[in-house]
């Protein structure tokens, strides 16, 4: 099925810059979407994908994915453990919540868990075995892992941790020189996108760590709101909150997913689910373990206090989801709580298929089957479907700029995210009228913008007194004061002074009868 509006990010970005790419004919830069400048192994797949099927062509990916990593899960636990455990192993990946889910998205949260997942794997068989193709693989895995999401930084360091306690305890200088094989062949696998965002930027790892490494179209105030925002998830980082931050992960999971997720209120098809995580603790207590096990679990303990202290999203763990399987599956398979272990994979995967035929496939069987065209499906499970038809279907307009609107992926036109968070381009700390800001859209190539006034995205009361201030009552001299000291708030008095004076012309608003849940607008010189 197409997209729907619960599919944020490959509508926002997976999709939409891969596009915006082939539309270039190259890997450019893309202003104003700072995760263009995040490693892209897996969504380059999307550059062959969208080309070859729209946007199913390109999640047909993340089924592979999804599929190939159970094969893999399966063969490394019988290999490792035994024929016994291996499906349960493999029932675990397969059932976990969003891995299932992320099967019919175009995140990547999927490819990446296994990259980095086995990746943990193969490096504790290469420190404790002293495996050279472990570590090879090792290396492989752990570079795609970095190379696909910038989170796989956060496990090569786990996991060069480890393997330096491993040969300080050892006092094995082989060891010590496979896990630096390990980490420079990461490294190395993974480094043309942190040289091209160095570039194109001046930060490997933009926008992150803005006030330690700089970056071009950043600011210390985007910095701090884009860091309030990684971290929003989670009950909290103080560190006695770190039981309930990873015990919470099964019993409050709307906590560490969007949208509304200090409320409790994201999606559970975002949740790495309980098996997985609770088996874990289960063998660490129960099962005689492996020196090899062991460090896996180390690994995975360090991950956790990664994940706690820099952002609690739970979908960032699927990284932790294949070797908790793994080692847990295998180990308790030959204790007399393997019966556990198989129950509680078992149920986790009947609830994730019940939690995603609930969610999701009931909603899109009508379009899967043809029942509904794929038009009608998306005009009502996308709010900006079909604005975005209207707006390309024009040829009066040549550049958009978006206002609370990010899936731009549906535009087949110049555009670009125009609030004040996503970049510097449009230096509104700088404007004091409507025309300063007409003036510099004008320069920067703007012929259009929209704004999106739907509820949850704006509240009625905000929208209804911005609608007023542009036509029949402007804000006060005290509003004005109050909304200058937020850029949040200050694009919305410049847009609206902008239409007083005549520099912007509202154009069209959807829908056309009733509350207008958006305008688009006209610039004038």
């Amino acid at each position: 099925a197409p997209c729907d509006s619960r599919d944020w990010d490959s509508l926002a970005y997976h999709l939409a810059v891969p596009k915006i790419w082939i539309q270039a004919q190259q890997v450019t830069f893309v202003p104003g979407i700072h995760h263009a400048n995040f490693p892209f192994t897996v969504d380059m797949l999307n550059v062959w994908g969208l080309q070859w099927g729209g946007q199913e062509g390109a999640k047909a990916f993340s089924l592979g994915w999804y599929v190939l990593g159970a094969m893999a899960v399966f063969g490394l636990t019988r290999r490792t453990f035994g024929p016994g455990p291996a499906p349960w192993a493999m029932l675990g990946f397969l059932g976990c919540p969003v891995a299932l889910w992320e099967a019919g998205t175009a995140y990547v949260d999927l490819p990446h868990g296994l990259f980095a997942g086995l990746g943990i794997l193969y490096a504790c068989h290469s420190f404790v075995g002293k495996d050279q193709q472990a570590g090879w693989l090792a290396t492989m895995c752990l570079g795609s892992a970095m190379g696909t999401k910038h989170t796989g930084i956060q496990v090569i360091v786990a996991v060069t941790l480890v393997g330096l306690a491993l040969t300080a305890i050892t006092r094995a200088k082989s060891q010590g020189k496979q896990v630096a094989v390990v980490l420079l062949g990461a490294l190395l696998i993974a480094s043309p996108w942190y040289i091209k965002s160095t570039v194109q930027t001046g930060n490997p790892v933009y926008p992150f760590f803005y006030k330690q490494l700089g970056g071009k179209f950043w600011n210390d105030w985007r910095a701090d709101i884009y860091q309030a925002e990684q971290k929003s998830f989670g009950p909290g980082y103080s560190p006695t909150q770190l039981g309930d931050a990873v015990f919470g992960l099964a019993y409050q999971p709307g906590r560490y997913v969007n949208p509304r997720q200090t409320e409790g209120g994201g999606f559970p098809t975002g949740s790495i689910g309980f098996a997985a995580l609770a088996l874990g603790f289960v063998a660490m207590c129960l099962a005689p373990m492996n020196r090899r096990s062991k460090a896996v679990l180390a690994v995975v303990g360090v991950c956790l206090a990664e994940w706690f202290v820099l952002s609690q999203q739970s979908r960032y763990l699927v990284m932790i989801v294949v070797p908790l399987a793994v080692v847990a599956c295998g180990t308790l398979e030959k204790t007399k709580s393997k019966w556990l272990a198989r129950l509680a994979m078992g149920v986790q995967a009947a609830y994730s298929l019940g939690l995603i035929f609930a969610t999701q496939t009931l909603q899109q069987l009508p379009v899967v089957t043809g029942q509904v065209t794929r038009e009608e499906y998306q005009r009502v499970v996308v709010p900006f479907f079909g604005p975005a038809q209207d707006i390309t279907a024009s040829a009066e307009i040549k550049k958009l700029a978006l206002y609370d609107e990010v899936f731009g992926s549906y535009l087949n036109i110049p555009y670009m995210w125009a609030n004040p968070g996503h970049s510097t381009l449009i230096p509104y700390e700088s404007m004091t009228s409507g025309r300063d800001y007409a003036d510099a859209m004008v320069n920067l190539g703007f012929s259009h913008a929209y704004v999106n006034l739907g509820p949850g995205i704006v509240d009625r009361q905000t929208a209804t007194r911005w609608l007023e201030a542009m036509t029949s009552k402007p804000y006060s001299s005290e509003e004005l004061t109050a909304m200058k000291s937020d850029p949040n708030l200050w694009w919305r008095a410049v847009l609206a002074d902008a239409v007083q004076k005549g520099r912007l012309t509202v154009l069209r608003n959807w829908p056309s009868t009733g509350p207008v849940r958006a305008l688009l607008f006209e610039f004038t010189r």
